[in-house]
């Protein structure tokens, strides 16, 4: 991953984080998936080398984080975003 992408994708992270550990006085909820939903779609359009690969950079945020409510929304992240898949059916 160039510097770029791991930039783009730690503030992606901190985004996430961000917004599931703010008060809900600050953001509802319903606020928050208003920002988080368009952004999954269109992570959906990145193939699944590449939304693999998002996540693993994410997973590797998370690893870092000495915050456990901070760790855990990280480790959380890449379901949210939509970018596990499980085509085992």
């Amino acid at each position: 991953m160039t510097t770029l992408e791991r930039t783009l994708a730690k503030a992606l992270t901190e985004i996430v984080i961000r917004l599931d550990l703010s008060d809900d006085d600050a953001i509802t909820p319903a606020a928050t998936m208003q920002v988080i939903e368009p952004v999954a779609v269109l992570l959906q359009e990145l193939s699944e080398q590449d939304r693999q690969g998002l996540a693993d950079l994410i997973n590797q945020f998370a690893h870092q984080e000495t915050n456990p409510d901070r760790q855990l929304t990280a480790w959380e992240a890449p379901e949210t975003l939509g970018l596990l898949t499980d085509d085992r059916s």
